[in-house]
């Protein structure tokens, strides 16, 4: 591995703190409909393709998190390589590679054909709706995939640095004031014309 082990550690986690990221105003945009209807419907295309963006955005970052390339940033060829650095015991490496085959791989699995058929390539031979039906993916499985890569690198980290990561950054609130901002700019103009 060219890059220093700690370097390559910072990569993943700023990937996942991305698809984080974008998981959070993803699921802002949705869950916020009922009470900001209005307010998205007067910018509806911004708002559809921010949430395609975002969606499409949060399945390609955890889809290269775990790819099993050894020219890219990714998990697998990171286990593999302190494998053979034998800078870890064995318990912990076994221990890091059954959180990944057991817990992230099959979730993995979902995104990878939903990166791979509706998102970084297009399949023409299945809809949109076709690919979703064969991932079988679950609403609630990318934010799983999320919470145990971030599982996953602190627990190499704590083992290897002592050390852990907060991964405290989220965009729900700011993603909630931007919407509520809107949603009074909206009302306030609305009033200013009505007068």
């Amino acid at each position: 591995m060219s890059t220093d082990v700690k370097d390559y550690i910072k990569e993943l986690r700023d990937a996942i703190m991305f698809a984080g990221l974008n998981y959070d105003i993803y699921w802002v945009y949705k869950g916020s409909r009922p009470t900001y209807v209005k307010t998205m419907n007067r910018y509806v295309s911004f708002f559809t393709t921010s949430l395609q963006a975002h969606f499409a955005a949060l399945v390609i970052t955890l889809y290269r998190l775990y790819e099993e390339r050894t020219d890219t940033f990714n998990i697998p060829f990171l286990l593999a390589k302190l494998r053979k650095q034998d800078e870890l015991s064995h318990e912990t490496l076994d221990s890091l590679n059954r959180i990944y085959t057991d817990k992230a791989k099959p979730l993995w699995e979902k995104i990878s054909i939903l990166r791979n058929k509706a998102f970084a390539h297009r399949c023409s031979a299945h809809t949109v709706l076709e690919v979703f039906k064969k991932a079988d993916i679950a609403l609630d499985e990318p934010r799983e995939l999320i919470e145990v890569t971030k599982e996953l690198l602190n627990q190499l980290t704590q083992a290897r640095d002592g050390d852990t990561h907060a991964f405290n950054l989220d965009a729900r609130e700011d993603t909630l004031w931007l919407l509520k901002d809107l949603k009074y700019a909206q009302e306030k103009r609305k009033a200013e014309e009505e007068n």
